[in-house]
């Protein structure tokens, strides 16, 4: 018996022992509460960073109890009702709202007003920021079966990490409902009723079990962030290289889409702004060499991201790393069912009340479709204009032949080149060209059919990992001034994906210089067909992407443009919700089907059915 005594009593030796190695090893200032008036941040910002390099695609550690109590104590929680208790939910009527979005405002001064209930002007209080968590969202009117062709509502009440209600909007949520079995999917459009409530409305294009997904992709805290950072003027460091052939020598520099600091003298800088193209370009003067040795440059990527991310305050951080970013909110019900509709299909009855493609922008600032379209069985058919998919080479060769396509912008328009080239196959052939192939020009001729087309990038800035060549760039509007066109003219314009880091200010800009060349285009050709491409969703593989490149930005870009060529006669390529709303993962290069999908709505608009 003693000696069981003996064993029992040194198991629990070793047992206390470990247990108080085990809390020594905790470090307990991961958790910083500071004093009760400040909580602002529930982690230290050493720590958070230490846990968000490391960990960035896990979840982050939960709070302990005595935490959550703590919380409680400071924050005078109340009981909050869970949605199982709503009887029934009713869209609210916006005439209703009195609230930072209640007003009604043009778009641009939507953008740059600054509104009472922004939060950008209040510290960040994590315990108050939007939490995909607490937020749900339920089907309004729920039935056990739908028609196709119904509209699907759902409301979506935003709370915060207490489980409060949010008494004001700004939150971007990324909705759809899809069937994946069928390769089929259309995106919701929300409404910010601006008291923290949202109504999502879905078109039912298909029979079937048919899913609801609904992230949150951005609190509203993180979006008055990101509208913070998008007007600092300088967030990209370029390098430069200065290089005088005769005497080899060669000096480095760097440039800036903005003179920095703005309290340095001009003979300290190189101006190679165009303000006849709208682009304002910035470099240091190297030590000796004249200005006009400029031959090179490129994105320096390593200060740009720091200098991206010292722009965050420390509390700022966790607004950017899951769960704060890209949350798929749970709901209620997650799934309907949709019997068909015995009579004619929904698009066929929609049909006849859709404008025919290839019209102007008059339409820009009028609220848009429920939804651009929809893909069935991975093809897509739009709902803004009597489209009809031509994914077969006959399509493409019959509204292509005889036509010279002038492509000009980033590398989703060169995308569209290669894609295009890809279609035609050995009927097309490209003319060697000794510029660089990612910034062109590039051309390709289809004898046969009589086509020709031909793409180049625009002029600064340029983001990316390789270096450019001075003398290959150059701006849309000089192209545009000299371009010469005959019947058969089409015009395709992709703008937007580089300028995400970039001010509204600079953006439009360059937007206006872009239409003041196209309407010398159309008075010296009139009956051009110009077309302007929208940005698609892309990924983002780290926090300082995601500051510069996020999606809210290109989704603001894409309603500015919308707003500049508002009434121009100008054709509007939206593509954003074919690439939002699609299974196949972000990336600013869509995939193959994706892109053919966007190139047979362009068919539509330079042929209209």
């Amino acid at each position: 018996m003693h000696r069981h005594i003996q064993v029992f009593i040194s198991i629990v030796i070793f047992v206390i022992t470990w247990v108080f190695i085990q809390l020594a090893e905790v470090d307990h200032s991961l958790f910083s509460f500071g004093s009760r008036d400040d909580h602002s941040s529930i982690w230290t910002y050493t720590k958070y960073k230490q846990w968000a390099e490391g960990q960035k695609h896990f979840p982050r550690p939960a709070l302990t109890q005595e935490e959550k109590d703590y919380l409680d104590s400071n924050t005078n929680r109340k009981e909050v009702k869970s949605l199982d208790t709503a009887q029934e939910w009713e869209p609210i009527d916006p005439g209703d709202v009195s609230g930072p979005n209640g007003t009604a405002q043009s778009v641009t001064e939507t953008w740059l007003a600054e509104t009472a209930g922004d939060p950008s002007s209040k510290p960040v209080h994590l315990l108050h920021v939007t939490s995909g968590e607490q937020t749900k969202f339920q089907i309004i009117k729920e039935k056990s079966s739908y028609v196709m062709g119904e509209i699907l509502q759902v409301a979506i009440q935003a709370r915060d990490y207490r489980g409060h209600p949010k008494p004001y909007g700004g939150d971007s949520f990324r909705t759809k409902v899809h069937s994946p079995d069928k390769k089929s999917s259309t995106s919701g459009r929300v409404q910010d009723h601006g008291n923290g409530s949202y109504t999502v409305e879905f078109p039912l294009w298909w029979s079937g079990k048919v899913q609801i997904s609904i992230i949150l992709e951005h609190s509203s805290e993180a979006i008055a962030v990101l509208r913070r950072l998008r007007e600092v003027p300088v967030k990209r460091v370029f390098y430069a290289q200065f290089e005088d052939y005769e005497y080899g020598i060669q000096e480095d520099s760097e440039c800036f889409s903005h003179p920095y600091p703005a309290n340095v003298g001009k003979d300290s800088w190189c101006n190679f702004s165009d303000d006849y193209s709208g682009v304002t370009w910035w470099c240091r003067k190297p030590a000796s060499l004249p200005c006009d040795t400029f031959v090179y440059f490129g994105c320096d990527n390593t200060k740009t991201n720091n200098l991206v991310e010292s722009l965050l305050a420390p509390e700022e951080y966790e607004l950017f790393f899951w769960p704060n970013y890209n949350f798929a909110l749970e709901g209620l019900t997650s799934y309907i069912n949709v019997a068909k509709n015995f009579g004619a299909h929904p698009r066929q009855k929609l049909l006849p009340q859709l404008p025919r493609c290839g019209g102007t922008l008059s339409h820009a600032t009028t609220p848009s479709p429920i939804s651009q379209g929809y893909y069935m069985y991975d093809v897509w058919y739009s709902s803004e204009c009597r489209a009809k998919p031509n994914v077969y080479l006959s399509n493409f060769t019959r509204c292509l032949s005889n036509k010279m396509l002038y492509m000009y912008g980033d590398s989703t328009s060169r995308q569209y080149f290669t894609t295009l080239k890809s279609i035609f196959g050995s009927n097309m052939y490209e003319q060697f060209s000794q510029a660089d192939e990612r910034l062109g020009p590039r051309m390709a001729i289809d004898k046969s059919h009589n086509f020709h087309m031909y793409w180049r990038f625009h002029s600064f800035p340029i983001h990316g990992s390789h270096g450019v060549v001075v003398r290959d760039v150059k701006s849309i509007v000089r192209s545009l001034d000299d371009l010469k066109c005959g019947p058969g003219c089409v015009v395709l314009i992709s703008a937007v994906s580089h300028f995400t880091q970039e001010t509204i200010e600079t953006y439009v800009s360059r937007l206006k210089a872009i239409r003041a060349a196209i309407r010398r285009l159309h008075e010296r050709h009139p009956g051009s067909k110009v077309v302007l491409k929208s940005v698609n969703t892309r990924e983002h593989k780290n926090l300082s992407m995601l500051l510069q490149t996020s999606n809210w930005y290109a989704h603001e870009l894409n309603n500015i443009l919308r707003e500049v060529f508002s009434g121009e006669e100008v054709t509007y390529l939206d593509v954003w919700d074919m690439t939002a709303c699609h299974y196949s993962t972000d990336n600013i290069h869509p995939t193959f089907n994706v892109v053919v999908n966007e190139l047979s709505l362009l068919l539509a608009h330079i042929c209209p059915p």
